[in-house]
């Protein structure tokens, strides 16, 4: 008896969104290739043979031994995860099986840490530093270094919850429309909204005043 074509048993829940902080992780973003997996992905979840031929699509050939590389990395660092199994039969009794990979969340937050990783806080990332600088000649006023990277970590953790709170909310009409963004479109909407949504609730320039002293 003839069975219906192939059928995805997805076991697996994609998050709305990750936050990403360490280095490692946020150095994998700057692998074309892995940029490629990540952007096929979005769409839904793929065996490394349908990986093969978006790859294809987009003029670019690979093997199925260099997208198991690219898959390893990204399931190492938690970027991609196993969805389940795809079902092909031909008859009742001639099943088989292929695992389908996805994408952990649908967005992904990239954050440059306040501090450099294996430093303690002692250590300040260069980019944070130099925003702090930035400031002190705005305002006309100093702040140390370490009430900076203590108000800058604050005001970091707190926005990326919101803009957590914000996806977790979210119908899935939104998500849709979230997951068909590229990779800065996403950015942009995470930074931008990030911001829009702290502001009602804390009052930076309040913040900002204390820790900037003449």
């Amino acid at each position: 008896m003839a069975v219906t074509g192939p059928k995805n048993v997805v076991t697996f829940k994609q998050k709305p969104v990750i936050i990403i902080r360490d280095k490692e992780t946020l150095d994998l973003f700057k692998d074309e290739n892995l940029g490629y997996v990540l952007k096929f992905l979005r769409k839904e979840p793929m065996t490394i043979g349908d990986l093969e031929q978006c790859f294809k699509k987009a003029g670019i050939e690979k093997s199925d031994k260099s997208i198991y590389r690219y898959l390893h990395k990204l399931l190492q660092v938690k970027l991609v995860a196993k969805a389940g199994k795809r079902i092909t039969s031909k008859t009742s009794d001639n099943l088989t099986s292929e695992t389908i990979y996805t994408r952990s969340a649908i967005a992904f937050i990239t954050v440059a840490p306040v501090a450099e990783p294996g430093t303690d806080g002692k250590k300040n990332n260069s980019v944070w530093d130099a925003t702090r600088l930035l400031l002190s000649e705005h305002f006309g006023k100093n702040a140390s270094e370490k009430e900076f990277v203590k108000f800058a970590n604050k005001l970091d953790k707190d926005r990326d919850q919101l803009v957590v709170n914000l996806f977790e909310n979210a119908t899935e009409e939104t998500l849709m429309k979230v997951a068909q963004l590229d990779y800065q479109g996403i950015n942009f909407l995470l930074q931008y909204i990030g911001w829009l949504a702290i502001l009602p609730e804390q009052d930076i320039a309040k913040d900002l005043e204390q820790i900037f002293v003449k």
